[in-house]
């Protein structure tokens, strides 16, 4: 499938999805309307009028979106007591599918990216860690396991030298919850593990449904309905730096290869000796 038709694909089978579990939180009464749209799916950013920075949950939307809330909100109004939210999901997805990006945003290389998959942020005396797949359409939790442990091994080591009075790096994701992920941190990345049930917009919860092609994610789609609970939950986890950086170097030495290769190290470099 062509790259445009499988984002195409995915924004609408994801748009879809995003209503059903508006529709499942008003049943409940666990939200009003503009509240559960606005933040706790992720239906703006993946429309034309997001900007990259300004997000209606802090009161920043673009101005048509306040009409189209208005609109989406007599859909749901119309088909909320029907016997299944198929009709609503259409109607809705046909409302939305205007200002639905035709195309996905365009991925850096990963050799642009100093940490490839991974970036950062830190906020108080911890480093936050997040996860993007800039190797579409392989997977950084099988065939690119390597460069995705290696680039990891590079963000921990540059952390040090930029902020070494940070110590601890944290992560917030659905993929603390999947094994893969989980073997790239130590035990004590695991015993951490704290739950994170509010639903929010950002993707350490919706990510789950996209699959390593950028489309969208059936069988965790089709698994979140039936059930009515994320298949992975959202969890936050964080160890020392330094624990981890040991872990990673003891349990993936072919990392240490693939970091001085792309660094342009020689292999015999660490044993140059310098005369006294």
């Amino acid at each position: 499938m062509e790259h445009n038709s499988i984002h195409i694909n995915y924004v609408k089978e994801f748009t879809k999805l995003s209503l059903w579990f508006v529709h499942k939180r008003l049943r409940e009464e666990e939200s009003d309307f503009e509240t559960l749209v606005n933040g706790r799916v992720n239906i703006y950013r993946n429309t034309s009028l997001y900007d990259g920075k300004h997000h209606p949950v802090n009161g920043e939307a673009a101005p048509e979106w306040t009409g189209i809330l208005k609109e989406l909100r007599r859909v749901f109004d119309r088909y909320m007591e029907a016997p299944s939210t198929e009709q609503l999901e259409a109607t809705g997805l046909d409302l939305l599918l205007l200002y639905l990006k035709k195309r996905p945003d365009t991925l850096p290389p990963p050799e642009t990216r100093p940490y490839e998959c991974w970036s950062y942020d830190y906020g108080g005396n911890q480093l936050n860690i997040h996860i993007l797949n800039v190797y579409q359409p392989r997977s950084p939790l099988s065939d690119m396991w390597i460069p995705f442990a290696a680039s990891l091994i590079r963000l921990l080591q540059d952390s040090q030298v930029r902020r070494p009075d940070v110590e601890l790096v944290r992560c917030g994701s659905w993929l603390n919850s999947v094994p893969p992920f989980q073997k790239l941190f130590p035990e004590r990345w695991k015993q951490s593990a704290e739950p994170r049930p509010e639903v929010r917009y950002t993707m350490g919860h919706w990510g789950q449904f996209t699959d390593r092609l950028g489309d969208f994610h059936a069988r965790n789609g089709a698994l979140f309905r039936e059930t009515g609970e994320f298949p992975f939950a959202n969890l936050r986890c964080e160890c020392p730096i330094d624990e981890v950086l040991a872990y990673l170097k003891d349990n993936f030495p072919d990392t240490m290869e693939y970091n001085r290769q792309r660094m342009g190290v020689p292999q015999d470099a660490n044993n140059i000796k310098t005369s006294s």
